[in-house]
C-alpha cells in the first residue's frame, strides 16, 4: 500500500510537477550533476590541450584551478598533446563526407524523390559547411569523449522569396541550423544509457547579454551568471572554448549569461511535447503566459530526439564517452615535471667554475685567452682548475624519453604518423602495414563520425520535407563535374529521408599505400588506363590532370554525371566513340543505372548505340577515303580527329598502297562495330 502524501509534500509535488522556469532549472540541475566527472575531464582536457597544464580539478566544487606559482620552482611545459591531437584530427577529416539517399522501393517516384533527397544533402552540406562542423565535433569528442550535432529549425534564415505585394518585403522560407555540442554544452534525462531516446534534453549556450537581449526581445539586460564563482582559470578557458557560442559572440568569459533551451518530445507525461527557452530565471520563447499555451515539439519525428551522439570510447553503462586523452593527461604532468627536475638542476649546477688559489686571485686580472698561456701559481699552492658540474643519472635523462614514448602509444601516433621512416623498415609495403596500424585508433571515431552525420543528413531531409512548402533550387557540385540544379519542394521527397553517409568513403587511407597498390595492380594487368591509376592511386587534382591528358573520358563521365541526373546528352563528331562507348558502358553496370527509371535508362541505351552508328560510318569513311586517295589521304586530319586503329600509323608510314580495312580486324572491334565495345572491353594499355 503507498504511503499518502502529507499536505505539504503533496504541495511541494505539484509545484515540481508545474512546467515553468524553475521546472527547467531543475532539470538542468540533475542533468548537470549526473555527468559531473565527465564535464571536470572536458574542462582539464580543454586546459592541458591550451598549455594550461599545471591544473587540477577542485574535489568540492568542480572547478579548474592552477597549482600555486613558487618563483623558485620551474614549471615547464612541453606540449606532446597539442601536436598529437593535430594529427589525429588530420586523420579522422582527411576525406570529405559524402552523401548517399537509396529509395525504399523501386517505383520511379520514390527514385526520383531519393534522388531529390540526395541533392538536398549535397547543397546543404556544402552551403552549411558541414566540414567544418565534421572538424569541430571531432574537436569537441577528442576532448571530451562526447559530443553531439544538434539539428534545429530556423524559420528566419534560409530562402527568401518576395512577398505576395511591395509592402511585405521579403518572406523567409526557414532553413536547419546544426550546432556542435561538447559535453559541456548539453544535458539530457539522467539515468539514461542512449541518450538520442531520451525523453529530454537541454542545450546550454553561453552569451553575452546584449546579445541574449537582442535575440529574444527583452526589457532589461539579463545577469552574467555563467561564470558566477568561478576561478581565474575557468573563465580564460570557457572564452576560449567556444562553448555555446561564447567566443563567436564576443564573450570574455567574465559577461557571460547563461540560456538553456530545453526540448521534450512528446510522453506520456507530455503529449504533445515541449520547447522552450530559460533567460535570467524566467521562460523568454516557448509559452504564452496568458492563455497558458505551451510550445510543443517542433519536429517531424517523435521517436528521438533532435541530436546526433558522437563518442570517442564507448563506456556500456552510461550515455556519455570517455577519451583516451585522460589517460594522456597524467603522463603528460609527469613529462613536464621531470623535464622541470632537469632544467632545475640544469641552472643551479649546469655551470663550469674555474678554483684559483686565493693567494693567486690578483694574477686572474692578466689571464688572457691566448691558447697555451702559461699561468704561474704560488709554488705553496695548487695549480687552478674546472669545477666539473655534476653528472646527472642515466635514467633521470632517460626519463622524458620514456614518458614520450607511452604518451605516444597512449594517443596513437608514432614516427610514421609524423611522416618519419621507423629505423630498419624500409620498403613501402612494410610502411604501409605500419601506417595502418597508426590509423587503428582513429578508426572507431571515424565510425562514429559517419553515423553521426548520417543520422544528422536524415533529420535535416525530414524537417525539410515537413516545412518547406514553396518551391527552391539546389545547387550541387562535384570535382570535375559541371554543377546540377535541382527544382523541389518538401512534398517531392516522398517519405525518402533515409540518407547516410558510407563509412568506406572516409576511413583514413594512406596515400603512400594507395599509390603502391596502384602500381602492383598495373603491374599484375588489372590496371589498363590512366585513369584507372589515378581512381585507385586517389591521386591529387586527378580531375585537372584527366581533363588535359584524356579529354575523352573526361567528357564521357560528365556525360555520366548528367545521366545520373536525369539529363541527356547529345553525341558530336569529334568525340572518341571507343572511349565513350567504354565509359558508358561501365555506367551501365553500376547501381545508380539500375536504379534509375526505365525512361532514363533507355535514353542512355540509344546515346549509346548513336555512338556505335557514328564509329561505324567514320570507320567507313576512313575506308572510302583510302580507296579514292590512297594513305596521304587517310591520314590527312578531320574535324572529327578520331585516332588512326593500332597499326594504320605504321602502314601509312610505309608509303604503301594500303589494304582496305578487312585486313585490319581489330579496327572494327575497337571502333565499335562488332561489338566488341559494346560488351565494355577496355583496349590495352599502351
Amino acid at each position: 500500500m503507498a504511503r499518502s502524501l502529507t499536505p505539504a509534500q503533496q504541495l511541494e509535488k505539484e509545484q515540481e510537477d508545474t512546467y515553468n522556469a524553475s521546472f527547467i532549472l531543475r532539470r538542468y540541475q540533475e542533468g548537470l550533476l549526473s555527468i559531473q566527472n565527465r564535464i571536470s575531464d572536458y574542462w582539464l582536457n580543454h586546459a592541458f590541450m591550451l598549455g594550461f597544464q599545471w591544473t587540477f580539478v577542485e574535489e568540492r566544487t568542480g572547478l579548474v584551478r592552477e597549482v600555486p606559482q613558487e618563483p623558485e620552482r620551474e614549471q615547464v611545459v612541453i606540449n606532446r598533446i597539442w601536436p598529437n591531437t593535430r594529427i589525429i584530427i588530420a586523420k579522422l577529416t582527411q576525406r570529405e563526407l559524402t552523401f548517399t539517399n537509396m529509395p525504399s522501393a523501386a517505383d520511379d517516384g520514390s527514385i526520383r524523390a531519393a534522388r531529390i533527397g540526395e541533392s538536398i544533402i549535397r547543397a546543404t552540406s556544402e552551403d552549411h559547411d558541414w566540414e567544418a562542423i565534421r572538424e569541430k565535433a571531432a574537436w569537441m569528442a577528442w576532448k571530451g569523449g562526447t559530443a553531439a550535432i544538434a539539428v534545429e529549425w530556423d524559420s528566419s534564415a534560409g530562402h527568401v522569396t518576395v512577398g505576395p505585394t511591395e509592402t511585405s518585403g521579403e518572406i523567409r522560407g526557414g532553413d536547419t541550423v546544426e550546432t556542435v555540442l561538447g559535453v559541456a554544452d548539453f544535458v539530457v534525462e539522467p539515468g539514461v544509457r542512449d541518450a538520442e531516446t531520451a525523453r529530454y534534453w537541454i542545450k546550454v549556450e553561453a552569451l553575452p547579454p546584449q546579445v541574449v537581449q537582442s535575440i529574444y526581445n527583452l526589457e532589461d539586460e539579463p545577469e552574467s551568471d555563467v561564470t558566477a564563482g568561478s576561478s581565474g582559470i575557468m573563465k580564460k578557458l570557457i572564452s576560449t572554448s567556444g562553448v555555446g557560442n561564447a567566443t563567436s559572440a564576443g564573450g570574455t568569459g567574465d559577461n557571460l549569461a547563461l540560456v538553456l533551451t530545453y526540448y521534450e518530445r512528446p510522453n506520456a507525461y507530455s503529449p504533445n511535447g515541449r520547447c522552450s527557452v530559460v533567460v535570467d530565471g524566467a521562460i523568454v520563447e516557448g509559452e504564452d503566459p496568458e492563455n497558458g499555451v505551451e510550445m510543443a515539439w517542433p519536429f517531424p519525428f517523435k521517436d528521438r530526439l533532435n541530436f546526433a551522439l558522437i563518442r570517442e570510447t564507448v563506456v556500456e553503462s552510461e550515455w556519455t564517452g570517455q577519451t583516451v586523452l585522460s589517460m594522456a593527461r597524467g603522463v603528460q604532468a609527469t613529462y613536464n615535471a621531470a623535464w622541470s627536475s632537469i632544467i632545475e638542476h640544469m641552472k643551479l649546477a649546469g655551470n663550469a667554475r674555474l678554483a684559483v688559489p686565493e693567494s693567486s686571485m690578483d694574477l686572474m686580472d692578466e689571464f688572457t685567452d691566448l691558447p697555451g698561456e702559461i699561468v704561474p701559481f704560488d709554488d705553496s699552492s695548487n695549480p687552478p682548475f674546472y669545477l666539473q658540474p655534476a653528472q646527472l643519472p642515466a635514467w633521470l635523462i632517460d626519463t622524458p624519453v620514456n614518458l614520450a614514448m607511452q604518451m605516444d602509444d597512449i594517443m596513437g601516433v608514432h614516427d610514421i604518423s609524423r611522416g618519419s621512416s621507423p629505423a630498419n623498415v624500409e620498403s613501402g609495403y612494410g610502411l604501409s602495414i605500419l601506417a595502418e596500424q597508426d590509423s587503428t585508433p582513429v578508426g572507431r571515431m571515424s565510425k562514429e563520425i559517419a553515423k553521426a552525420f548520417s543520422k544528422v543528413a536524415r533529420m535535416v531531409l525530414e524537417l525539410m520535407e515537413d516545412n518547406v512548402t514553396s518551391s527552391r533550387e539546389s545547387i550541387v557540385t562535384e570535382n570535375g563535374q559541371p554543377p546540377h540544379t535541382t527544382e523541389w519542394s518538401g512534398k517531392d521527397l516522398l517519405g525518402q529521408t533515409r540518407a547516410r553517409v558510407p563509412l568506406e568513403s572516409i576511413v583514413p587511407r594512406n596515400r603512400a599505400a594507395q599509390l603502391q597498390l596502384a602500381k602492383d595492380l598495373q603491374a599484375g594487368g588489372l590496371v589498363q588506363t590512366l585513369d584507372q591509376f589515378m581512381a585507385i592511386a586517389e591521386l591529387a587534382d586527378a580531375d585537372q590532370i584527366l581533363e588535359k591528358v584524356d579529354p575523352d573520358t573526361a567528357r564521357a563521365r560528365r556525360e555520366n554525371h548528367s545521366f545520373r541526373s536525369g539529363r541527356g546528352s547529345h553525341t558530336a563528331e569529334y568525340d572518341n566513340h571507343e572511349i565513350h562507348v567504354r565509359e558508358h558502358n561501365i555506367f551501365r553496370k553500376s547501381q545508380a543505372y539500375e536504379m534509375m527509371p526505365e525512361g532514363e535508362r533507355e535514353v542512355v541505351d540509344l546515346h549509346i548505340e548513336r555512338h556505335a552508328d557514328m564509329a561505324a560510318g567514320e570507320a567507313g569513311s576512313m575506308a572510302g577515303r583510302m580507296d579514292v586517295g590512297g594513305p596521304s589521304l587517310a591520314a590527312a586530319p578531320t574535324a572529327s580527329e578520331t585516332p588512326l586503329p593500332p597499326g594504320m600509323e605504321e602502314m601509312l608510314a610505309g608509303g604503301g598502297a594500303g589494304p582496305g580495312l578487312e585486313s585490319f580486324p581489330e579496327m572494327g572491334g575497337e571502333l565499335g562495330i562488332e561489338g566488341a565495345t559494346m560488351q565494355g572491353v577496355a583496349p590495352p594499355l599502351v
